[in-house]
């Protein structure tokens, strides 16, 4: 019996630019995302020209089943218009390489926070506009080059390992993450198996004094002096205190160990272990 499928070129022009970018996506191993300055050529050939390029992509955009992320990039749907595509998978396909996923999100990811972070944080060396998906939003910090390092591994989103994502929370209030938040993600890398050492030699490389000092204070209340002694010598030379917690301003208390003003009750940043 001959088959009656219809040829592609005589399908409407929508559908004929649908399927061009389902198999440009597939073949280049980021479905279901599109990026218009890599696949533009290939749905030129679908569609016939720039002009009805353009007019399929206005189309499939009204219709849901092509949904933008940001200026050229955006993710397929299904021919009624869902889409099942994690945000991470898509941020990984628009976000040039070398960017690292960190705070909070990284937390999570790794299994050091059980909350979800609406606000992912990501390092990138280039200025990248902010974009969001399905509630969630993604919030690019220019970094240099030998800033964005201590990624999980090679495959997949660039999320970053427990000790450079604690780091990275301790540093600025600006991601998002609280001192209570950072200090249970401390005690559970702890009990993970992620050594003390490893957030020491972390903090060697990140060479910011105030991140030192507040992490020292962190293990030496989590865990204890001895296994908080390698980060002695990382507290800098300046004999100004810094805050503990950088959401708040640097009064109360003071620790002249790692010389922070103690502006968080430590019983707050043991509470978790009652709760939790």
């Amino acid at each position: 019996m001959a088959s009656t499928a219809i040829p592609l070129s005589e399908r409407p022009l929508a559908e004929r630019a649908f399927i061009a970018l389902n198999r440009r996506a597939n073949t280049e191993a980021r479905y279901p995302v599109v990026l218009l300055d890599q696949d533009i050529e290939a749905l030129d050939d679908a569609t016939g020209g720039r002009r009805k390029s353009h007019d399929a992509l206005r189309q499939l955009t009204a219709d849901g089943r092509l949904r933008q992320v940001r200026r050229g990039a955006y993710v397929l749907g299904t021919p009624t218009g869902g889409t099942d595509a994690r945000l991470l998978a898509i941020l990984d396909a628009v976000t040039p390489r070398p960017y690292l996923v960190t705070a909070g999100r990284a937390l999570a990811e790794t299994g050091l926070s059980d909350q979800h972070f609406f606000r992912v944080i990501v390092l990138s060396t280039r200025r990248l506009a902010a974009w969001s998906w399905q509630g969630e939003q993604v919030h690019y910090v220019e970094s240099a080059r030998d800033r964005i390092w201590g990624e999980l591994g090679p495959d997949g989103p660039a999320i970053a390992r427990p000790e450079r994502a604690i780091l990275d929370c301790l540093a600025d209030r600006r991601f998002g993450v609280s001192l209570q938040q950072t200090a249970e993600a401390i005690d559970r890398a702890v009990r993970m198996g992620v050594p003390v050492s490893r957030l020491a030699k972390a903090a060697r490389r990140y060479e910011t004094a105030a991140v030192s000092r507040r992490l020292g204070f962190l293990v030496e209340l989590l865990v204890g002096a001895a296994a908080a002694a390698p980060l002695l010598k990382l507290r800098g030379s300046s004999n100004r205190y810094v805050a503990l917690s950088p959401f708040q301003p640097a009064s109360g208390p003071t620790d002249s160990t790692w010389r922070v003003h103690v502006n968080v009750a430590p019983e707050l940043l043991l509470a978790h272990r009652i709760t939790g």
